[in-house]
């Protein structure tokens, strides 16, 4: 394969993430197969300033919605790579994890790579960076939106990740890659700070649940 994977990074308020995801996809080994695309707000000054000192691919949020959903709906609609990869800007790529999730194609549309954090995810039931066959999402769509989203926009972060699962396993769609390291750098594991972008998102935990269960009760068996 060329460079096959847009990997699509929401980013909020982090300037200081920038330099070390863009590292780390160097130091993994699979940088010429990639094109990583920050997704940034209008107005996030400083988070705009340190993406442009550093030469990153920048795809522009005009929107007033903020949201890790809106922005992978963006990301998608404005790249054109046959794969994506969903992150947020707290991860670190594992040596040559583009080989490892393709070694063993079986056709699925979603693979689930490993983040070494989340038990379901290690268990092969969930995946929180998924990587995405576009003509998946453009087909049928990767939530229950159906063809050509991502992501449902009315999640503010959490549960987005449930949705696109709960897809792919019913679509049989679904494969964990566990070899492909994209490790989470979550304050739960202890691996990063428990800053103002953590806390904003933890303050509609509740509210993206509730609605996370309304959709599945009214979509789960309607594809």
């Amino acid at each position: 394969m060329g460079a096959d994977v847009a990997i699509i990074v929401p980013v909020m308020r982090r300037p200081q993430n920038v330099q070390r995801m863009l590292s780390s996809l160097d130091e993994s080994g699979c940088a010429d197969r990639c094109t990583m695309y920050f997704i940034a707000d209008a107005d996030d000054e400083l988070e705009l300033d340190e993406l442009q000192r550093c030469s990153a691919n920048v795809i522009i949020n005009h929107s007033e919605l903020r949201t890790f959903a809106v922005k992978c709906n963006l990301g998608y609609r404005e790249t054109d790579e046959p794969w994506m990869l969903l992150v947020g800007d707290d991860v670190r790529f594992g040596m040559y994890w583009v080989d490892d999730a393709f070694a063993e194609d079986d056709g699925s549309s979603l693979i689930s790579t490993n983040d070494m954090l989340n038990r379901g995810v290690m268990r092969g039931l969930h995946a929180t960076h998924p990587l995405i066959r576009r003509s998946w999402a453009d087909q049928r769509g990767a939530s229950w939106d159906g063809a050509g989203t991502v992501c449902h926009d009315g999640y503010r972060h959490w549960y987005v990740d449930n949705e696109w699962t709960a897809v792919a396993q019913h679509d049989r769609e679904f494969r964990y890659a566990p070899e492909a390291i994209v490790e989470h750098l979550h304050p739960l594991a202890g691996k990063g700070d428990n800053d103002e972008v953590y806390r904003l998102g933890q303050s509609h935990a509740a509210a993206d649940r509730a609605l996370y269960l309304q959709r599945l009760g009214r979509f789960a068996n309607a594809r």
